[in-house]
């Protein structure tokens, strides 16, 4: 009996005698699996997704990075098998970053970079996970601290770039090094491109530095040498060389102004300081032949425009003011209630001034009646440091949408001396 030949190609369920109509089930039975086995497209593309990470960029624009978070992760449980995709990725990120949960975006931003490894975001998630590990273990290990210093020098204008930086800076601080530390701070405090947070952190940081290099005597390459002579006091010496007699008294060191000897060798800093006061940031600038010293945060007018722009001079210093609110009240010095507290420099007559406050609280917001209030600490440190005719520059208007205006307060009677001097003997 004769064979047919088996045409050339024959697949093998044919030859096992599987017909052709069972061949394309069998394929299109491989196919349904494959098809319901393989996970489906990213979870943004869905509406749901897209409506939860809506909500996320929202709470996120409102600062509530912990409920941004938390919205995304019930999107990675609600997913099921879909994926996240890349924007959804990035933005769970930014979430955790915000939120503060430093040890898992360190871990998931790794994760990022691996899967998207072309990502146009790839430069902003590396930041994300250099200031996570920063802010979890320090700059403890060499390796950390060359791999933050490489990616300084490798993008220095990236925006987010400054927070490592300022901890780079904290860094050469904490081995000694204040040179490398003040050169890193300094090209960052002229930057225009800061939001107000990072540009405060770096003001405080330098301004810290600053004062403590003057202090020393090390600021300035004019500082000079004087020798005591017979009939020299400190207040003579002080006027002679522009500078305050305190200054003078804490850069040599001197603890009582009477004990100078003659022949003793003093330090005479290299200052002329000058003031700028920006009423929208509600911060006072202490500079030196121009440069940036240090940033006080201040109160400023409650009402527009009390405290005045434009050129001014400090006119009179006095430790330990009487205040007058006009309404034929006298609070000595010493009352509790004396709301200049314990320093005033006038810039303005008598009646506006920079001063201390009993209500410490109120600095940083507009709670004045036109003068400029500062912490009793600060006010006692920039009264030592600066002259009468010092300048004064004020500048900007009220932005009540990053401060408060502060109501003015009823202030109770004014105390009497013999109040005063038990009130002072009971704190004793």
């Amino acid at each position: 009996m004769l064979m047919r030949p088996e045409p050339s190609g024959t697949p093998l369920l044919w030859k096992l005698g599987i017909p052709l109509a069972g061949i394309v089930g069998v394929v299109a039975l491989v196919a349904l699996i494959v098809i319901l086995r393989s996970p489906a497209g990213p979870i943004e593309s869905t509406a749901a997704g897209e409506e939860q990470m809506a909500l996320a960029q929202t709470l996120l624009d409102q600062g509530k990075g912990a409920q941004a978070l938390s919205v995304m992760d019930e999107l990675v449980t609600s997913a099921g098998r879909r994926p996240l995709g890349e924007e959804a990725r990035l933005l769970r990120l930014k979430a955790m970053e915000a939120a503060g949960r430093n040890s898992d975006l360190v871990t998931e931003a790794a994760a990022f970079l691996e899967v998207h490894p072309r990502s146009a975001a790839r430069v902003g998630v590396e930041l994300m996970r250099l200031r996570a590990e920063v802010a979890q273990a320090g700059l403890t290990r060499p390796d950390i601290v060359k791999t933050v210093e490489d990616f300084v020098r490798e993008h220095p204008d990236h925006p987010g770039v400054t927070s490592l930086e300022v901890a780079l800076a904290r860094h050469a601080s904490t081995l000694g090094d204040t040179t490398a530390a003040h050169r890193r701070l300094t090209s960052l405090v002229g930057r225009s491109d800061l939001d107000d947070p990072t540009r405060r952190q770096i003001e405080k940081e330098l301004g810290d530095l600053n004062l403590q290099s003057l202090l020393s005597g090390q600021a300035g390459g004019q500082s000079k040498t004087y020798t005591v002579e017979s009939g020299d006091s400190i207040w003579v010496i002080a006027t002679r060389n522009d500078v305050t007699p305190e200054l003078l008294m804490q850069v040599n060191n001197i603890t009582n102004p009477r004990s100078l000897r003659v022949g003793q060798k003093l330090i005479i800093p290299d200052v002329d300081f000058s003031l700028h006061c920006d009423i929208s940031r509600n911060t006072l600038i202490l500079k030196n032949h121009g440069q940036f010293v240090k940033a006080y945060p201040v109160r400023t007018g409650r009402v527009a425009g009390t405290t005045p722009t434009g050129q001014f001079r400090i006119l009179n210093k006095k430790t330990g003011p009487t205040w007058r609110p006009g309404d034929g009240r006298v609070y000595l010095p010493g009352d509790p209630n004396n709301e200049l507290g314990t320093r005033w420099m006038s810039f303005e007559g008598d009646i506006l001034g920079i001063h201390g406050t009993v209500r410490p609280e109120t600095v940083g917001h507009y709670a004045s009646n036109g003068c400029i209030g500062m912490k009793r600490e600060d006010v006692e440190e920039l009264f030592d440091l600066v002259m009468v005719g010092t300048s004064l520059e004020i500048t900007g208007q009220q932005d009540t949408t990053r401060f408060d205006v502060i109501p003015e307060k009823e202030i109770p009677a004014p105390m009497t001396e013999s109040q005063i001097a038990q009130l002072a003997s009971a704190i004793r």
